[in-house]
């Protein structure tokens, strides 16, 4: 049995020889296009990365800003204590990997600047620190007065 070739068209001959005539691509043009595709995953997953990171990172700032806000107005609104280290001011309890420490510095009149040794002259300067896995993260400061 013989193949029908169709009126018109060429026969099989010529097309087999036009498949031989035909070029692909050389090794060295695939292996470029490779690199290029390779090298731009690379740079996408950089990318990906460097943004997850910020995001971990703005959101740790926000929550310890939040927190340290936190602290203050619960110092704020706590009756004054002329010697938070006897009578200490209430403290928030913070979530997993983050801490807070709070300082108490005393108004002294006679210098004019805040000390750490406790006086009863009606200002204190409360500072609140946040720590995030150990690291300082903020530091936020307010004053309390006796009234």
């Amino acid at each position: 049995m013989s193949a029908v070739i169709p009126p018109g068209s060429a026969p099989a001959w010529a097309w087999a020889r036009r498949l031989q005539d035909e070029a692909g691509f050389s090794l060295v043009e695939e292996l470029v296009t490779v690199a290029v595709i390779g090298l731009a995953l690379v740079l996408l997953v950089g990318m990906l990365t460097t943004g997850a990171i910020g995001v971990t990172t703005a959101g740790s700032e926000v929550q310890a800003e939040t927190l340290a806000t936190s602290q203050l107005e619960l110092v704020k609104n706590a009756p004054f204590s002329p010697d938070p280290t006897a009578v200490p001011y209430p403290s928030l309890s913070p979530p997993p990997r983050f801490g807070i420490g709070l300082d108490v510095s005393y108004w002294d009149s006679g210098s004019g600047t805040f000390i750490s040794t406790v006086q009863n002259e009606g200002l204190q300067k409360i500072t609140v620190t946040i720590t995030h896995d150990g690291d300082t993260v903020l530091m936020m400061e307010d004053y309390k007065v006796e009234r």
